[in-house]
């Protein structure tokens, strides 16, 4: 079998691999899960920033592949990230879906801040209703920190920040 994802039958598997291997959850999250709802977050809040209908492409398409060399590699743990792994990780992601990474290099500053904003956003919301016991929570608190320091650097108007911001907070006391 090859590293390189190429077969509908391979891509299917992404409805088969689970996220938060250290997070206890009630209920079960597959990747395919994931993507989908960044793409949901990405289809309501790129306007929010005023993407341009390239950008918000862009955003979409990326929101729906960029966990998919996960199918091989299965769902790293963000407190495990270190700048190390991340390199070796970004490194096998490349021979795993060069097509997603190829797309991702040439997306926006922009888009690529909207993606992530909204792939952070949605791993608090989904376990603020699914997460279990305190390490859930401190995981939440984690992330949020981490969005909120990716956002202060994103390149976006401080409007378009606080706007995202919003809509982030009423999406979470909503939910």
């Amino acid at each position: 079998m090859s590293i390189e994802l190429t077969t509908a039958a391979e891509f299917l598997r992404a409805s088969h691999i689970s996220r938060w291997g250290i997070v206890q959850t009630a209920t079960r999250q597959s990747i395919a899960e994931h993507m989908w709802r960044v793409w949901q977050l990405v289809t309501h809040w790129g306007p929010v920033v005023d993407l341009n209908s390239a950008e918000q492409g862009d955003a979409e398409q990326l929101a729906l592949t960029h966990d998919l060399a996960e199918i091989r590699t299965g769902d790293a743990p963000t407190p495990h990230k270190t700048p190390e792994l991340k390199a070796h990780l970004s490194a096998i992601e490349a021979k795993i879906v060069p097509y997603v990474v190829l797309h991702e290099r040439a997306c926006s500053g922009r888009t690529l801040a909207l993606v992530k904003f909204c792939d952070t956003a949605e791993a608090i919301l989904f376990l603020q209703v699914n997460g279990l016991g305190r390490h859930a929570i401190s995981v939440c608190e984690l992330l949020e920190s981490q969005m909120r320091t990716r956002l202060d650097a994103a390149p976006f108007t401080q409007a378009q920040r606080d706007s995202l911001l919003t809509a982030f907070l009423t999406t979470k006391h909503d939910t």
